[in-house]
């Protein structure tokens, strides 16, 4: 007979009973567990389960605990095939008399309880019970930290920032996975990925890991956190009810890292930042939807390419130093929206109408994101000899076909900004080598805009310039690139563009926020630090409070932080 509940079942069969029950008798099988908040299993064997009679229970490895056994409640608990099993409090029946070894004789329980007895059964930390991960992988820079959603004997559940799971892979071997509980308790577990998926709507990622190579230790110490985990679950959904005591695991100590919740770009420098984020957010969550084999979502690209338009006309000055802003997002991702901002920006400058440059904004968003789909040694070679050159230009491939449910999407656009993107006037860029008058106005404007920003940002093979020298590179290359749009570009943005970071005669760093009409700085903040800007920013000057400062010296090439990214 078994009466079951939502979450448990007892097992009152004599004959299931005694098959649970002989489970516990192999070695690791079984652990004796005191009763109260904060107790841990404790090694012990299960030497002998005589049907109807007795319990015959070993405890010589923790022989101190006798005395107690007489006084305290106290369980025989275990695991068997992923389920958690729970006889009721032991009666102590007697001492069996062995110089070598200390073992009693209990009598046989009427049941056993059996927890969650399908394997797969996850306990899901409620709000409020948060239980901080570091994950750290090979190659990494240093580990991430995430937040733990739900654990099981088998493997858990992780929330993490969707930056840091960029360069996560289905298969792939942690380095190192550590649960961190707030009262200090932790565990770290050999593990292996399963599935990495993008939340962009909550702005994280999801990663499901499995333990592999779990020794008894580990397992005991898993099945106590599990038990503990769903009995504080049970604690907080008893309202109004016998309240039980409150877990010892989840009673903060001081000094210990609490689980980050912040959403996605919550520190971004700017307000306008913090607004972009969501559309980062989205784009960031779409690159892995990408790797994971999954096509462009065409309702998502039209929504938030919609989101980006809207904010520049709302206010494209703010827009264009948040482009610089997205510190946390993947180098992609941050390259995409910096490219579709300013494309669309001139764009709307030139008078092209709104379906234009939605369209626009689309195909710049996604534009290199093909990148993602090769395979990493191309990615990462800081040189490429004439193959893998061949090799590495299949991206822009990759990505057309993954934009095929995209039919929204102007086709004219899409190949000026994603297939031409690339290429060069004198038949030298990639992926068909066209050249001259078949490279139309729009590839020719994506061009410049394009190699602009990837030049302002670190390559494996060189360091990142200044918008002077880009602009220096750029006018000494007019066989490659279209003359007239360099000069529009410079004379759209300006030689000290919104982004730029600034060094004045004081002595002072600050990054230009907003230009005059003669392409001046009117709008700058300063910055402790050259790096990329954080929310470490200081203090805002605009217009004649700028004179303090002196005269811009120069430009700056800030250093990129270290994430701690997975590679």
């Amino acid at each position: 007979m078994k009466q079951a509940s939502e979450t448990h079942s007892r097992v009152e069969h004599p004959g299931e009973r005694q098959a649970l029950l002989e489970t516990l008798t192999q070695p690791g099988g079984a652990s004796l567990l005191f009763e109260g908040p904060g107790n841990e299993p404790l090694p012990a064997l299960l030497m002998e389960a005589r049907q109807g009679e007795h319990l015959l229970v070993d405890i010589t490895a923790v022989a101190e605990i006798a005395a107690a056994m007489e006084q305290k409640t106290v369980y025989l608990v275990g695991q068997a095939s992923g389920a958690m099993l729970r006889t009721p409090p032991l009666k102590l029946i007697d001492w069996v008399d062995r110089s070598d070894r200390v073992q009693c004789l209990c009598e046989y329980p009427e049941y056993v309880d059996v927890m969650h007895r399908r394997g797969a059964f996850r306990a899901e930390l409620r709000p409020g019970m948060d239980v901080r991960v570091t994950l750290l992988m090979a190659h990494a820079e240093g580990p991430v930290s995430g937040a733990l959603k739900n654990l099981s004997l088998g493997g858990c559940l992780l929330e993490l920032p969707l930056a840091a799971a960029m360069g996560l892979h289905p298969e792939q071997a942690v380095q190192s996975l550590a649960l961190h509980f707030p009262n200090g308790q932790w565990l770290e577990v050999p593990a292996m990925l399963r599935h990495v998926q993008g939340d962009s709507e909550h702005q994280l990622a999801r990663v499901g890991c499995e333990f592999s190579a779990v020794d008894t230790q580990i397992e005991r110490r898993l099945w106590f956190y599990v038990r503990e985990i769903e009995r504080e679950s049970a604690r907080n959904a008893m309202a109004g009810e016998r309240a039980l005591s409150p877990s010892s695991l989840f009673e903060p100590r001081e000094g210990v890292p609490a689980a980050s919740s912040r959403p996605h770009g919550a520190d971004y420098a700017t307000p306008m930042a913090r607004r972009l984020a969501r559309v980062t957010a989205y784009l960031d969550s779409q690159l892995l939807a990408l790797q994971d084999g999954e096509p462009v979502a065409a309702r998502d690209l039209s929504r938030y390419s919609d989101q980006v338009l809207g904010l520049l006309e709302e206010d494209r000055e703010a827009v264009l130093f948040a482009a610089v802003c997205m510190i946390d997002d993947h180098p992609l991702v941050q390259h995409g929206l910096a490219v579709a901002v300013r494309l669309a920006d001139l764009a709307a400058y030139q008078g092209l109408p709104r379906d234009t440059r939605k369209a626009i904004v689309a195909s710049a968003l996604v534009h290199d994101m093909g990148k993602a789909l090769l395979p990493a040694e191309l990615r990462r070679a800081p040189h490429l000899n004439a193959e893998q050159r061949s090799r590495f230009a299949a991206h822009v491939a990759l990505i057309e076909e993954r934009l095929g449910d995209c039919r929204w999407l102007s086709e004219a656009v899409r190949t000026s900004v994603v297939a031409a993107v690339n290429e060069r006037l004198d038949g030298g860029g990639y992926p068909h080598g066209l050249s001259g008058e078949r490279l139309d106005t729009l590839a020719r404007m994506a061009a410049i805009v394009d190699v602009v920003d990837a030049m302002g940002r670190d390559r494996a093979d060189r360091q990142a310039l200044t918008a002077s020298h880009i602009y220096r590179h750029l006018l000494h290359h007019g066989e490659q690139f279209d003359l007239t749009w360099v000069q529009r570009y410079v004379r759209h943005f300006g030689v000290a563009p919104i982004g730029s970071l600034a060094r004045y005669a004081n002595g002072e760093l600050a990054w230009i926020q907003r230009l005059d009409r003669q392409g001046k700085p009117r709008q700058v903040q300063l910055t402790p630090v050259a790096c990329l800007p954080g929310n470490e920013l200081g203090e805002v000057l605009r217009d004649d409070d700028l004179a303090r400062l002196g005269k811009l010296e120069a430009l700056v090439v800030p250093s990129v932080r270290a994430r701690g990214l997975p590679a």
